[in-house]
């Protein structure tokens, strides 16, 4: 019981930050900065959520970690492509996407379908939980050696030309698991 008191209280800081979260979400620096620190004062597994806990508040937990992701890829396809000119906040956004990238897969350990929140899972995730965390896994590896690949191009600029595609793989990997995994809307 403990411990679902002290995912509430990390939950309800997340809820107080999200509002300006959304709307700094384009803003490259501190969206991540916001969650960067979310990230490592209420680091925790998902793995050990008792059936005590609120599924719903789990959904949009897990909700709130994807959408990092996604906000995380898209400003890294935009830094590497030199649309935005912010060579800090390329390797903060590497190091977002690698640690959320991490935390992801136990986010859906937790089985929430049916909840009164809303979620875009599909039971697939649950009835073939190893399939579906291999490639959870397989993406978090991708994302520690594409944050690696930027933090080695900060020296070497010939690395430069191989970030593109290095993102360009991360982003087939989303697609391969939505492609199985989520429910179209």
């Amino acid at each position: 019981m403990l411990r679902a008191q002290a995912y509430s209280k990390v939950y309800s800081l997340s809820e107080t930050i999200s509002l300006p979260i959304e709307r700094l979400r384009f803003s490259l620096g501190r969206v991540s900065f916001f969650f960067a620190l979310f990230l490592s004062f209420f680091s925790f597994s998902f793995a050990s959520i008792s059936a005590e806990t609120d599924a719903d508040a789990a959904v949009k937990f897990r909700k709130f970690l994807m959408r990092e992701i996604e906000a995380s890829l898209v400003s890294s396809f935009l830094l590497v492509k030199g649309e935005v000119s912010d060579e800090a906040s390329l390797s903060l956004q590497a190091q977002i996407l690698s640690l959320a990238a991490e935390r992801a897969g136990a986010s859906f350990s937790f089985r929430t379908r049916g909840l009164q929140e809303e979620t875009s899972a599909h039971e697939r995730v649950w009835t073939k939980q190893s399939d579906f965390q291999s490639l959870m896994r397989e993406f978090a590896t991708s994302a520690k050696s594409y944050a690696d690949l930027v933090k080695r191009s900060e020296q070497d600029s010939s690395l430069r030309a191989s970030l593109g595609s290095a993102l360009g793989g991360l982003g087939k990997q989303c697609k391969a698991c939505h492609k199985r995994y989520r429910i179209e809307k």
